[in-house]
């Protein structure tokens, strides 16, 4: 038993090292995000001399709490219902994975659990991020064309902006009803926006807030510069859904390429239990685990790094 929890191991391991390789395909995006923070900080007028001068403690602090934000944002959810289940759904995915394993493979449990939990949650993270984020560029794109719309017909921005927080229930019409209250209050403008884009931390919303602050900064054409906007949506979203059609064949192909090996050895358990037994528990059999455990993982690394632009 000794081996298979070395082999849980392995697999922590190589779930570490994807996360290294994501986290290093993404660094670049973290450097434009800083740059764009920067840039807003000059619309505001604050001295971003005085934030670089800041201690390694108040700099990572702060990078925690943002990442903090962020990850409240993902789980949030518009009702108590819906906020336990995004919260429970990877215990309870843990849990049947526990019985599973009871009933039919006897692995020990503790290893599981310590391993399942926290890949689970990161997976289920993801997953919500990303259909967050697939929500707010629909929502983006509506709002865009509603506010450009109001706009053209004689409304004033704050008024068109109030109008679709009104007339919608999406949580981007609720955040634009939280922007108008705001200023309406008297905020200040800068203040209110940069607020907001910490909760949809996105490009497009990053050019939204930028080509406000710079009307409000200096004037401008602010129909013209949201119809450019709105077209550059458009096309980006054709890009991307003709970029995903043609590597679906590849990504498919590699997930069920990756998923084989590890079928057939759940239905070796149930075809012949004396080979699925040597391979776990003898150390002969550890040497074909450990390959197949190692080759899938090279592998999977392997087409990560070859479409990490992708």
């Amino acid at each position: 038993m000794k081996s298979i929890s070395f082999i849980f191991i392995i697999i922590s391991l190589l779930f570490v090292c994807m996360v290294i390789l994501r986290i290093r395909k993404t660094r670049h995006i973290f450097t434009r995000e800083d740059d764009r923070k920067k840039l807003l900080f000059s619309l505001i007028g604050q001295s971003t001399s005085e934030r670089d001068n800041q201690s390694l403690k108040k700099v990572l602090v702060q990078k925690i709490s943002e990442k903090i934000f962020s990850i409240k944002h993902v789980f949030i959810a518009d009702n108590l219902v819906d906020l336990i289940k995004r919260i429970t759904i990877p215990v309870f995915f843990v849990l049947i994975i526990q019985i599973i394993n009871i009933n039919f493979f006897h692995f020990p449990g503790l290893p599981i659990v310590l391993v399942l939990t926290p890949v689970s949650y990161f997976v289920w993270y993801k997953i919500l991020l990303k259909k967050r984020k697939k929500v707010f560029e629909i929502d983006f794109t509506e709002s865009i064309s509603s506010i450009n719309g109001a706009i053209s017909s004689g409304r004033t921005f704050l008024q068109a902006m109030d109008d679709y927080s009104r007339n919608n229930n999406n949580n981007l019409a609720k955040e634009f009803g939280i922007i108008t209250r705001r200023l309406n209050f008297g905020d200040s403008p800068e203040v209110v926006f940069l607020d907001s884009w910490k909760v949809y931390p996105y490009k497009e919303y990053y050019f939204f807030i930028v080509a406000i602050l710079l009307n409000i900064n200096s004037g401008g054409r602010l129909r013209e510069v949201l119809g450019k906007l709105q077209r550059s949506l458009a096309s980006n979203t054709a890009m991307e859904k003709k970029m995903l059609t043609l590597t679906s064949e590849m990504r498919m192909a590699s997930k069920i390429t990756g998923a084989i090996p590890f079928l057939f050895l759940i239905l070796l358990k149930f075809i012949s239990e004396e080979n699925f037994n040597f391979i776990f528990d003898d150390p002969r059999g550890n040497v074909l685990l450990y390959y197949l455990l190692g080759s899938v993982g090279f592998g999977t690394l392997v087409i990560k790094f070859l479409m990490r632009k992708i």
